[in-house]
């Protein structure tokens, strides 16, 4: 199943005399992650919502496939295969597990198998037999009727995940997905995402948590100020001087490796401040 891919041009958003986002470009292929980080006030948050339609950029496009979706809405960019998850989850609280997915899988209105799951669309019966299949693929049919906004966060994570593979995705925007996830949830998940990608979806990654990006891209932007500052393989941004740079002065992002400060914010002895940590890279994969 032949999928769109998503491209960046020149994207610039202005707030008066603030330039959130300078001329930044980016490519998110097909069948691979694409990761996006950079220091709180990067840019990244307003970079996403340019991609989503949340937000419309004072210059610069935005490009599915070959179509021009710069000033479609959220919903027109959905329905065309661009799907989003959220920071926080944007589930229906009082519908159960089921019916969430369900309202995902009748949203997209193209006839559309979906690559995930080899169906053929064919109005209600098709979306109810791709929830089936979602549900089954990613071990959540025991929870199938359980009410949304009775499930604990990990669940809640997995859930929104699911609601979006059920839109049937070309490019799946994953916004913070692993926050609020313990570190078995999220290896999990991180098998997940990279399933879905290997299955031709293309997949933007924005994330805190070092150690997952780093683990499970295929390419970095890092962005600082703004700006792009580096792109490349992950092994090739981990080490850029910028980069490192911009984490030393900024700390490392956080991570679920990186201890917490205690709560309180206690003074350090003699009121000397402690050496700033390296950044919190994990290896090479």
């Amino acid at each position: 199943m032949s999928r769109n891919d998503l491209r960046a041009r020149d994207l610039v958003r202005r707030y008066g005399g603030l330039t959130a986002v300078e001329n930044v470009s980016m490519d998110v292929p097909r069948g691979q992650i694409t990761g996006l980080i950079g220091p709180n006030g990067a840019g990244k948050s307003t970079l996403f919502s340019l991609l989503t339609g949340v937000e419309q950029p004072d210059g610069g496009k935005v490009l599915l496939g070959q179509r021009d979706i710069t000033r479609m809405s959220p919903d027109a960019r959905s329905r065309r295969g661009l799907v989003q998850t959220f920071q926080v989850p944007s589930l229906f609280p009082s519908l159960t597990v089921g019916d969430n997915l369900l309202v995902a899988a009748e949203n997209r209105r193209r006839d559309y198998a979906g690559g995930l799951l080899g169906l053929k669309a064919r109005g209600r019966a098709s979306a109810l037999a791709v929830v089936d299949e979602v549900l089954d693929s990613l071990e959540l049919a025991d929870i199938r009727g359980a009410v949304a906004g009775t499930l604990p966060t990990g669940a809640l994570r997995l859930v929104e995940f699911a609601r979006a593979l059920c839109a049937r995705p070309d490019v799946l925007l994953l916004d913070e997905p692993a926050s609020g996830l313990d570190a078995a949830e999220t290896d999990r998940f991180s098998a997940l995402v990279r399933r879905i990608a290997d299955d031709g979806v293309a997949i933007l990654l924005v994330d805190h948590d070092v150690d997952l990006v780093f683990a499970v891209v295929d390419q970095v932007y890092a962005m600082v100020g703004g700006r792009v500052v580096a792109e490349g393989a992950p092994d090739v941004v981990r080490n850029d001087p910028t980069v490192r740079s911009v984490y030393l002065a900024q700390g490392p992002l956080a991570s679920k490796s990186t201890s917490a400060p205690p709560p309180g914010g206690v003074s350090p002895p003699n009121g000397v401040s402690p050496p700033l940590p390296q950044p919190a890279f994990p290896a090479a994969r």
